[in-house]
């Protein structure tokens, strides 16, 4: 492209001179963006050098003055396009980041459970991630500790101290299966982490036998799950209160008997948030949307139960949408 238009240059009349140097501003444009700042430095100092040898070849009225008036503006090219290239690079690696951790929060394969079918959806918002997480870990009994959160806020900072409370839930849930204690530590670690009120996350732990019949809970300030196949609200007994709020945490407990064939659906409230023509889904447009797939397998039920709520939900997501599926065997 520079040979193009110094052949150019030496092509045409006098007269169109002073035009056809500005367009040495494309090659110098093009090679700053794919290379850098100083990879385009050395473009313009080329170009003016081949605009001074034109100059020479061809005169050109006040030659200093032409020279330092397409210096500014070749210059100008540089920095306004090494500017922009570095902030979308800036952006792709923010998004690379935010993958990681959205990877990290909601894994897409679930480790195997004793009596228990296990399966999860996940669906980012907007926002790309916000602090919707979930996770499965086994105590040393081998029973099954299955968690849902949300963290109180949206993007990147709600993503990394998700990570940090996922991290210490997954912690606490390898060495013991009470729910209430495993919650009580979370709570502890992120007000030592924050303070008290800083930071603010819901969260339900259940707690499954091996046999996968019983499951015994605690709330933290989040929805409480859903019995399959009736899909009806586990009803929480107790007080509650987000985790964070101060060290005394009010928990709400649940225990429920799967028996053949039943189970839970944990969610995040991204599911009643969804909007339809504007208005909020609920719990009963919740419940209703998922009744025709509340029978099938966990995995067969998480998928179509996500491609339904996308169906009807409004676009795009204002929250993340997040299912935790966990039936009897």
């Amino acid at each position: 492209m520079v040979a193009a238009i110094f052949g150019l240059w030496l092509a045409i009349t006098n007269s169109a001179h002073g035009g056809i140097a500005f367009f040495y501003a494309a090659p110098i444009g093009l090679v700053t963006w794919w290379f850098g700042y100083r990879a385009g430095i050395v473009t313009m100092v080329l170009c003016l050098g081949l605009y001074g040898i034109s100059a020479l070849i061809q005169p050109v009225d006040e030659f200093v003055f032409t020279l330092l008036v397409r210096a500014v503006a070749f210059g100008l090219v540089v920095f306004l396009v090494g500017m922009v290239r570095e902030r979308v690079l800036a952006l792709e690696h923010s998004a690379e980041d935010l993958e990681v951790i959205r990877s990290a929060l909601t894994p897409a394969a679930l480790p195997e459970s004793a009596g228990l079918d296990v399966a999860a959806a996940f669906v980012p918002s907007m926002h790309g991630v916000s602090g919707d997480f979930y996770l499965i870990a086994h105590p040393p009994d081998g029973s099954t500790v299955a968690i849902v959160g949300d963290v109180v806020g949206h993007g990147p900072v709600a993503a990394r101290l998700a990570t940090f409370v996922r991290t210490q839930l997954a912690t606490f849930a390898a060495n013991t299966g009470d729910p209430v204690e495993i919650l009580d530590l979370a709570n502890h670690a992120l007000i030592e982490q924050a303070g008290e009120g800083a930071e603010l996350v819901s969260a339900v732990c259940m707690h499954f036998d091996k046999a996968g019949t019983v499951m015994t809970g605690a709330i933290a300030g989040h929805p409480p799950p859903l019995r399959l196949p009736t899909l009806t609200q586990v009803e929480p007994t107790g007080h509650t209160s987000l985790l964070g709020v101060q060290r005394s945490l009010s928990l709400s407990t649940v225990e429920l008997g799967l028996g053949r064939e039943g189970g839970v659906l944990a969610y995040t409230d991204g599911a009643t948030d969804l909007r339809l023509s504007g208005s909020l889904l609920g719990l009963e447009g919740l419940t209703r949307a998922l009744a025709p797939f509340a029978h099938l397998p966990a995995d067969r039920f998480a998928a179509d139960a996500k491609g339904r709520l996308l169906d009807i939900g409004d676009q795009p997501l204002p929250d993340d949408l997040c299912l935790l599926v966990l039936r009897s065997t």
